[in-house]
């Protein structure tokens, strides 16, 4: 999470609601040092965060809790077959690549995981809150008070406005990366690396 205003604050209401956090370890020392019980999205999957960081949620724990379909009756069985936590409410936000840097060093902040887990989180969105802005963060809140914690029982075209919101986000990053790809590759022709 590049953005990190307001996670405290947003941390301590869905723990009110009884919803478990769980994060990066940047984002999950945040929370603890807030107080709050935070769990590190490696100890969820069994998987540390490998090789710098770069590979942290790849895995079927994190993306089977953000797809499955909650009452369909084969994802059940799988989600219970394979011990796939549910995860109701994602919150990622990533920055857009700098415009007009061209250096190589750039492609390590290429962020993969977090737009995935967006998409992910925006595609099952019946059942899951993708949510990219802290803007927006009140409006969660305030939204899983009034339905029980329960995310299902949310306004279904709130659900839909944040999916939106998660999409444009994603494109809008995608687009970044396509900018710098090829500022890079205008900077220096010739053959890819291999």
């Amino acid at each position: 999470m590049t953005d990190k205003t307001g996670i405290t604050e947003l941390g301590a209401g869905l723990s009110r609601l009884g919803l478990r956090l769980v994060a990066t370890s940047g984002t999950a020392a945040l929370l603890r040092e807030s107080g709050l019980d935070a769990t590190v999205v490696g100890d969820l999957s069994g998987v540390p965060e490998l090789m710098g960081g770069r590979v942290r949620a790849f895995h079927p724990s994190v993306f089977g809790g953000l797809l499955y379909r909650r009452g369909h009756p084969a994802d059940e069985a799988d989600v219970r077959r394979h011990g796939v936590p549910r995860i109701d409410v994602l919150v990622c936000n990533f920055r857009d690549l700098p415009p007009d840097d061209t250096s190589e060093g750039v492609l390590d902040s290429i962020d993969v995981g977090g737009p995935a887990m967006v998409r992910a989180a925006a595609k099952n969105h019946a059942d899951v809150l993708a949510v990219v802005d802290p803007a927006d963060y009140g409006a969660v809140l305030d939204a899983l008070t009034a339905a029980g914690g329960r995310v299902g029982a949310t306004d279904p075209g709130f659900r839909r406005r944040l999916a939106v919101k998660a999409f444009v986000r994603t494109a809008a990053y995608d687009r970044s990366v396509h900018r710098f790809l090829a500022r890079l590759a205008e900077s220096r022709p010739g053959r890819p690396r291999p």
